[in-house]
């Protein structure tokens, strides 16, 4: 049974797994936790958990 309309939160569209990786990641490590996880995106992360960047499927390929 499909979900009434109305206001819409944050964990209708998102999972509550969080999935990142280090700056120094590589290609294949991105490449299977994108699939692994279905994401068609992932945050770069450095130091003590600090954003420095996305990673993309388009920037992939």
């Amino acid at each position: 049974m499909p979900k009434p309309a109305g206001p819409r939160v944050v964990s209708d569209v998102m999972t509550h797994t969080a999935v990142a990786i280090g700056r120094d990641a590589p290609y294949k490590e991105i490449v299977a936790l994108m699939d692994g996880w279905k994401l068609s995106a992932l945050p770069v992360l450095e130091g003590e958990g600090r954003v420095v960047g996305v990673v993309s499927e388009a920037d992939l390929l």
